[in-house]
């Protein structure tokens, strides 16, 4: 099994942003070959958020299908030429990636 993290941190007043990327993701994900499982995860305090979009797949090749699919390449190439234009705008979003393989500790 093999699971992917997306962690997006940033302030109260850009939780409306923070939500919409994560309902989009959230509806691409769904009925996709390998997925096993899709959480959300939220950790919050007075003026700061943390959403995590957790997937579990049934291997690693699944992920890479699904995270190398045309229209999410597509975005994000998007998104960087807006930035390199300065057109994205000044919202302060930490994106954090983390992945994991599950190993079986009592073999090791």
């Amino acid at each position: 099994m093999f699971i992917s993290q997306a962690c997006f941190e940033g302030d109260k007043t850009n939780e409306h942003k923070i939500i919409a990327k994560l309902q989009k993701t959230m509806n691409e994900t769904f009925n996709t070959p390998g997925l096993v499982s899709v959480d959300c995860w939220l950790k919050e305090n007075k003026d700061r958020v943390e959403y995590v979009f957790v997937t579990k797949w049934e291997s690693k090749d699944h992920f890479k299908t699904w995270v190398t699919r045309e229209d999410h390449v597509e975005e994000h190439k998007e998104m960087n030429k807006q930035k390199q234009q300065g057109q994205q705008g000044e919202v302060k979003i930490k994106k954090t990636l983390r992945q994991y393989q599950v190993v079986d500790v009592t073999s090791l």
